[in-house]
């Protein structure tokens, strides 16, 4: 007995759920940039450390970075710049993506 499936609808299928799970790490990314940028407790002399904080969407994940060359310099000292957004990320793409 010969048994015969269509999947010809599956390629549309995946293709809207990896959207919807770059939407969701988007919208995070911005929330954990946002979040680094009012959570940060070093002084905010001029300004580069809070505009350094940036995202971006990997197929695999969720990239933060600070472009500051002297970020982990000032993270060493005790001071948070992006280490909490980092977890604050992590949080809620588990709340998201379940």
């Amino acid at each position: 007995m010969a048994v015969k499936f269509d999947f010809s609808d599956m390629d549309s299928f995946f293709k809207q759920g990896y959207a919807e799970v770059k939407a969701v790490k988007e919208k995070v990314g911005k929330e954990a940039v946002d979040y680094a940028v009012k959570n940060g407790s070093y002084q905010n002399h001029t300004g580069t450390l809070r505009k350094s904080n940036k995202y971006s969407v990997q197929d695999d994940g969720l990239e933060l970075r600070n472009e500051a060359e002297y970020a982990s310099f000032v993270e060493s000292k005790g001071y948070e710049v992006l280490t909490g957004a980092a977890i604050y990320a992590e949080k809620r793409l588990k709340e998201e993506i379940k």
